[in-house]
């Protein structure tokens, strides 16, 4: 799927959380599930912490295991700029740029438009 940008985003993370499957991080706090940012859950890891998606967690009390690898790298957009979805999840999709195909990063929704 192909998506045009049509609203700047510069708010990604300076240090995006990166977790590998099996790692145990702290629960903090879950997003509002009826939000825009519904099934994000924020983690604390040994010198890491950020918003993982709930759908690759293991929640017992105040502890998650991640279930597979995540990174919450994110691109910073300009509005004409086009992307190639490779899979969508809450919100946002992981993607491609068309002018730099081999950097994959996640991309919010809301500040595209399908082609």
């Amino acid at each position: 799927m192909r998506y045009k940008v049509v609203k700047e985003y510069s708010d990604a993370p300076s240090n995006p959380i990166k977790v590998k499957k099996g790692e145990i991080l702290q629960f903090i706090e879950e997003s509002n599930p009826e939000g825009d940012w519904a099934n994000w859950i924020f983690c604390k890891g040994k010198n890491k912490e950020g918003w993982v998606p709930k759908q690759i967690l293991e929640i017992k009390d105040n502890h998650v295991t991640t279930l597979e690898d995540y990174h919450a790298i994110e691109h910073s957009l300009s509005v004409g700029e086009f992307l190639v979805a490779k899979s969508a999840l809450n919100g946002w999709i992981w993607s491609a740029k068309c002018d730099t195909p081999e950097e994959f990063a996640w991309a919010p929704l809301n500040h595209l438009a399908k082609e």
